[in-house]
């Protein structure tokens, strides 16, 4: 190599090595810009902690969420309801708040002096100040209501003992001490008549020893309901939560405000009819849209400070998340688990609410799986939606299966319009990890349904009556509730079965113009089906619940759905359109509880 040559490969390293330095720098300034908004994104990332004090003991990785304070300490809602899907940092974030505010920990300021929090003057001024009631109803789990309230009973139990400081305090008189004490032995005890006034006692405790009136954080409020619901135990749950609700935010004047989180919003008419002081904020309102889950730039920043060069996998594993005007917001849990263990691999299954999916679609095996399958597709689905998700009429109504799927993410909904209650929107499937789950499990869940359906259809095709009564009873029977077939239900039980029929026959679409609540005649039939194919049979069904003051018995209810079939000349479009009357078949459904009875008009020769 000549001597120019060895001066011009020198040249050469040295540029390459400017660069690497310029490249270098860059980085590092980069990361010290990143970490000055996040300080702790650099850290030995921990799977599983809830608590905040945990996190900043053992000095951990955290992406800094406390700008959520400073937003609900400036808004005004008494009590603001929060609903997020599982494994999204709500209990990290109540307990967050519970540390910032809570006078307990009014001795650790270092805690959040390099936070967001510390940046509003209000918020400095409100730290260690607000005494903190919080309770977690997570653990409210189990097969039966014995098991579930045991559960709730501990979660009160354990509430009461954080605030055992009220046994010394000077400014509680005896029998305020005394009632304290008291409450706390029968909550170990398991006496459930304490449950309704548990909070509110404390509340009035607690505000007599600090002078202060406290803020409740309630979490994971809707478990023991989705137990309940799932387990059987509905009634009974329904009705101590009830009491409890209106104990303690309606009648308790001893709490200045309060933060309740789940899941899913139910409904007031089930749970919150009497409280007019509470704000909710769903999945598609803009209210705090990026202090639950990770932001895009937030997994970006860090990636980088993991020293982890992967965001476009990432993004394309478990990107996708849309809460209110956000986009690009990402699973914590599912992102904290891949920070620690480097695997695109699916973290997240949500097998309580698999288990409310499944029940609702395995009870309507069809009436929704042709969306599904769209989605699975990879589809834009457009649905009118009401968030608000009514326990007693889930069984029966389609807008469950959505809403339910909305609220725990396995959907996400875009172009959001909202009208009084409902939710009008383009729904997706959120990302591949909810895909893969949608393969290995929803699809399954319509699977279990097809036998059912395919039975019917035989049944009906054959018009054997005896054949289609004994699948809806098996169906009845099987799944369905007190909430569907019951009488004392607000529901209309003919509207139920009327879906059920509906949603069994679906898939007949490509033989028959199937048509539900036309006018035809001189009255409005329940559902009838025009052959597409020339000399297939035509049907009309007439759906009646058993009235014991005009029937006596279920034959009689049955006869009197085929008597008005004919009365009321539901089959004179039929005839117009040129079908003979002889290929019109005429089926009367009868109904009281779950018992079924099909019956059939001969054909006119």
């Amino acid at each position: 190599m000549s001597e120019r040559e060895q001066i011009l490969l020198e040249f050469e390293e040295r540029s390459r090595l400017l660069e690497e330095k310029k490249r270098l720098t860059a980085y590092r300034e980069s990361l010290a810009a990143i970490l000055k908004d996040n300080p702790y994104l650099g850290e030995n990332v921990g799977v599983g902690y809830q608590y905040f004090t945990e996190i900043k003991e053992n000095n951990l990785f955290y992406i800094d969420k406390t700008y959520f304070i400073t937003e609900w300490l400036h808004r005004s809602a008494k009590i603001s309801l929060i609903t997020r899907p599982r494994r999204f940092g709500k209990t990290l974030l109540l307990s967050t708040v519970r540390t910032f505010l809570d006078p307990h920990y009014a001795e650790h300021p270092e805690y959040f002096e390099d936070l967001k929090v510390w940046q509003d003057p209000l918020c400095r001024m409100r730290f260690g100040q607000i005494p903190v009631i919080s309770v977690s109803f997570g653990s409210c789990k189990g097969i039966d209501y014995a098991h579930s309230i045991r559960g709730m009973l501990n979660s009160l139990k354990a509430m009461y003992s954080s605030q055992d400081d009220l046994l010394t305090s000077e400014r509680l008189e005896e029998d305020d001490r005394n009632e304290f004490k008291e409450i706390r032995e029968a909550l170990f005890r398991g006496e459930e008549t304490v449950v309704e006034n548990s909070i509110p006692i404390l509340c009035r405790l607690v505000y007599k020893h600090y002078g202060v009136k406290p803020v409740i954080l309630l979490d994971e409020y809707d478990t023991p309901l989705l137990e309940a619901y799932v387990g059987g135990y509905w009634e009974e749950m329904i009705a101590s939560c009830r009491g409890l609700f209106h104990n303690t935010f309606k009648e308790n004047e001893w709490f200045e405000r309060a933060i309740i989180t789940g899941v899913t919003k139910i409904s007031r008419n089930s749970l919150f009819s009497d409280l007019n002081n509470i704000e909710t904020y769903t999945i598609t309102d803009e209210e705090y849209s990026d202090c639950f889950g990770f932001t895009e730039k937030e997994v970006e920043d860090a990636l980088k400070c993991q020293n982890m060069d992967c965001f476009q996998e990432v993004k394309a594993m478990y990107d996708g998340f849309i809460f209110g005007n956000h986009r690009d917001i990402y699973n914590p849990w599912s992102i904290c688990n891949f920070l620690d263990r480097g695997k695109l691999i699916s973290y997240w299954i949500n097998t309580s609410s698999n288990k409310i999916i499944g029940d609702i679609i395995r009870r309507h095996p069809v009436r929704s799986k042709f969306e599904i399958e769209r989605l699975m597709a990879g589809e834009v689905v457009h649905k009118k939606i009401n968030e608000n998700i009514t326990f007693q009429y889930m069984d029966g109504d389609e807008n469950s299966l959505w809403s339910l799927l909305l609220a725990v993410g396995y959907i996400k909904a875009d172009n959001v319009e909202k009208y009084e209650e409902y939710t009008e929107c383009d729904v997706s499937v959120t990302n591949q990890e909810v895909m893969s789950m949608f393969r290995n499990e929803i699809l399954g869940m319509f699977d279990n349904g097809n036998l059912y359906y395919n039975e019917f259809i035989r049944a009906l095709l054959a018009h054997n009556t005896e054949e289609m009564e004994d699948i809806l009873l098996d169906i009845t029977y099987s799944s369905m509730s007190y909430f569907d077939t019951g009488t004392s239900s607000k529901r209309n039980p003919e509207n139920f079965f009327h879906g059920l029929v509906l949603g069994l026959i679906v898939s007949l679409k490509d033989r028959y113009r199937i048509i539900s609540n036309r006018e035809s005649g001189r009255g409005r039939y329940d559902i009838a089906l025009y052959p597409i194919r020339p000399k297939e049979n035509a049907f009309i069904m007439e759906f009646k619940v058993f009235d014991e003051r005009k029937e006596k018995d279920l034959a009689q209810t049955a006869a009197n759905a085929l008597r008005q079939i004919e009365e009321k000349q539901y089959e004179a479009d039929m005839i117009a359109a040129g079908i003979p009357g002889e290929r019109i078949c005429k089926l009367g459904f009868a109904f009281e509880g779950k018992e079924v009875m099909v019956v059939k008009e001969k054909h006119r020769q």
